[in-house]
């Protein structure tokens, strides 16, 4: 299913003014364009980096199909990176420019080429082998166009040849007529039925790599591969285990390889990489612009620096207007019918991983896009909370997984936990358990971090309000489902909900009586225990909240917050010995909207009093 998918996907990019590749050719970063005479002289050597958030990157250009060096030396036919074609690369220690090991490459590469362009009588093809025939590696420093540039050539990327009053070397007619000859005559002699398209054809024994995957191999990794003897079924080596033609082969991992590198179709969460695209005759999809900023939102209306961590968009801010309206309606229940999109457009969303020289499949969804913008707000107005209106409406995934990490690095954010968060935004599942439990664990150990005292991040607690929402409704739990609230439910007589209250309050007597000099609050000291075993720490703090009552007493300030504290003191069934971890969130929830209550403006509070 996935594969089809991507290789009908593909067959709307060759339709359409995408630039993709055609069979025979892939689209390949390249750095630096060898400038030569018709006599094969070098005349110049010519960076074509392109500027991008500050940073020179290669461009894309469409040329023969890239070689695959999983194991072996090949040479690509007519450019290749600085090892191949000139016989230089980069010492990996002194980052300086050496032949020794290259000279082995450029020796295949112009043997390869040789071989391919000896029957050619063609001006561009005899310039580039007048070049590769009379270059001489070890006196690479004796030429000054290549030793003043050498460092940059040796980037990695690839270099092509253009002849001057001629063109690219690449673009020659005789290149197409190569690599058509090149197709009808490339028989592996095993013929099958395509799992892709159902058609028998020529069936290839391994498949074009994929790039882009976030922590994949940076030349490429297979998302179909056989590579060991245990797993011959039949006789059959490698991908002949699982038949796909060499046509669909080509489709597949080009549109995949094309998706990955649009900024639009593709996103990543922590170990996660994600692409998605719509189901539609044209490019011309609105669709996966209100998808890509759904999944990654961003203020549109801020600068930059201001959104937090985000230096590029692949949205632009007036697209990102329309899509936060869109969002922004459904979630108020407003209909959206007038707008630039079809809800019955079939999307797909597909998350993928690596996994050493391969890459894993996460999640695979396929939808209507109403649907999946349904599921992608009910998780937005699942996690909200009062208190995050400073994070905006819609805070992203990614965010939520750097929330719960270690000291908030990405890196510490534990392997799958992207891709189980992604499968519940999408599916509405319910969110994973270990984000629950990371997300109690960040409340436990958060210290006061503003003007109010605050223990618990709304992040945090928004993530643990979303899980027991979730919970709740996957066991079809309506009733509880329907006590979680955006903000104070003073009806709901949870006893753990109730609790947490109380510990607000008290910490709230506590900060009324001391100030705050405080150095070292009762959320410091007992929020852990009173979270888990209320029973030994309750009795402590009511002591506690005596001293600091009277103290609130003689200035004429304890009535409000007494008559908070006695009004949840009646409600309460027991301290119990134990909560286990779902009335511990309940608890964290309780504490989070009762610290919220406690701050609102004085004039609401002199009308409370």
């Amino acid at each position: 299913m996935i594969l089809q998918a991507l290789s009908n996907y593909y067959n709307t990019l060759i339709n359409s003014d995408s630039g993709v590749a055609p069979p025979g050719y892939s689209n390949s970063k390249v750095s630096h364009i060898l400038l030569i005479s018709t006599e094969g002289e070098l005349l110049d050597v010519i960076p074509i980096y392109k500027p991008e958030n500050k940073k020179l990157l290669p461009r894309y250009m469409i040329l023969p199909q890239e070689v695959q060096r999983t194991s072996g030396k090949k040479a690509n036919f007519l450019y290749d990176n600085s090892s191949y074609v000139l016989g230089i690369c980069l010492n990996e220690t002194t980052k300086q420019p050496i032949v020794d090991i290259s000279i082995d490459n450029f020796n295949i590469f112009k043997e390869f080429n040789n071989n391919r362009l000896k029957d050619i009588d063609d001006i561009k093809a005899k310039a580039f082998l007048k070049f590769i025939n009379n270059w001489n590696p070890r006196k690479w420093q004796e030429n000054p166009i290549i030793f003043n540039k050498a460092n940059e050539l040796c980037s990695g990327y690839n270099i092509v040849f253009k002849i001057e009053g001629e063109g690219f070397l690449h673009e020659s007619s005789f290149v197409s007529e190569l690599i058509a000859k090149a197709i009808d005559e490339d028989n592996d002699n095993f013929t099958a039925q395509c799992l892709v398209t159902g058609e028998f054809g020529n069936i290839s024994r391994t498949h074009n790599l994929i790039k882009g995957v976030k922590g994949a191999q940076s030349s490429g990794a297979a998302i179909v591969s056989f590579n060991n003897e245990s797993f011959k079924s039949y006789g059959k080596d490698q991908s002949f285990n699982a038949p796909v033609s060499k046509k669909a082969t080509f489709e597949y991992t080009t549109a995949l390889n094309y998706l990955l590198n649009s900024k639009l179709n593709s996103l990543t969460f922590a170990d996660t990489t994600i692409v998605f695209w719509a189901e539609k005759k044209d490019l011309d999809s609105k669709e996966e612009i209100i998808l890509s900023w759904s999944l990654d939102p961003f203020e549109p209306d801020i600068s930059e620096n201001e959104n937090d961590d985000k230096k590029q968009f692949a949205v632009d801010r007036t697209t990102a207007r329309q899509a936060k309206e869109i969002l922004e309606n459904i979630m108020d229940g407003i209909s959206v019918k007038n707008s630039d999109f079809r809800h019955d457009t079939k999307c797909y969303i597909l998350g993928l991983a690596p996994n050493a020289a391969r890459i894993s499949v996460r999640f695979w969804e396929v939808n209507s896009f109403g649907e999946v913008l349904n599921k992608i707000t009910t998780h937005y107005k699942d996690i909200y909370i009062v208190g995050s209106k400073k994070f905006g409406n819609f805070i992203p995934p990614w965010r939520l997984l750097k929330e719960v990490a270690a000291q908030g690095k990405t890196e510490n954010i534990p392997p799958l936990l992207a891709g189980q968060l992604l499968y519940s935004i999408l599916t509405g599942a319910q969110y994973p358990y270990n984000l629950y439990t990371m997300a109690l664990s960040r409340v436990r150990k958060n210290k006061r971090n503003d003007e109010k005292g605050e223990t618990a991040n709304p992040i945090s607690v928004g993530i643990i309000k979303a899980y027991l929402i979730r919970k709740f409704r996957t066991y079809k739990q309506k009733d509880k489902e329907e006590m979680i609230t955006v903000s104070l439910n003073e009806s709901l007589t949870e006893n753990a909900y109730l609790l947490g209250r109380l510990f607000s309050l008290l910490e709230k007597a506590q900060k009324d009586a001391i100030g705050k000099e405080i150095n070292s609050g009762i959320s410091d000291k007992y929020f852990g225990t009173a979270s888990s075993t209320p029973a030994v720490v309750f009795p402590i703090l009511l002591r506690l909240y005596r001293h600091h009552k009277s103290k609130l007493d003689k200035e004429g300030k304890g009535t409000y917050i007494d008559i908070k504290i006695q009004e949840v003191m009646n409600k309460l069934e027991s301290f119990p010995a134990y909560l286990n971890l779902e009335h511990q969130g309940l608890f964290v929830l309780g504490y989070y909207h009762q610290n919220q209550a406690n701050y609102i403006k004085k004039e609401d509070k002199e009308e409370i009093k």
